[in-house]
């Protein structure tokens, strides 16, 4: 039996939650004083989630916008959730372009 390579919305859905929660875990370290602890692991989860599915998390095309969600997290100490907007542009941008490539 060969595995879907697709995200399905609940797939999506579950991401974006994760990110959020990764977002509120790192404004309580933050008030800890080791906010940035999160930072690299967040990257690693979703870097190997996205890779399971086979699609690429960094790409040249998405560095800009993860240079400015990590600003973001730095100027504003992790109240902005840049983390989910960026789970949520790769997800959605993976999703449009699969759902171009299938329509006839």
């Amino acid at each position: 039996m060969q595995e879907s390579k697709n995200l399905k919305k609940t797939t999506i859905w579950l991401m974006g939650g994760v990110a959020l929660l990764y977002d509120a875990i790192q404004i309580i370290f933050v008030w800890m004083g080791i906010g940035w602890l999160i930072i690299p692991i967040f990257y690693i989860h979703f870097w190997m989630w996205f890779r399971m599915h086979g699609i690429k998390f960094f790409t040249k095309k998405r560095a800009k916008s993860f240079g400015i969600g990590a600003v973001l997290e730095i100027l504003t100490a992790g109240i902005v959730p840049a983390f989910t907007f960026n789970v949520i542009s790769v997800a959605l941008d993976y999703k449009i372009k699969s759902a171009g490539k299938t329509t006839p």
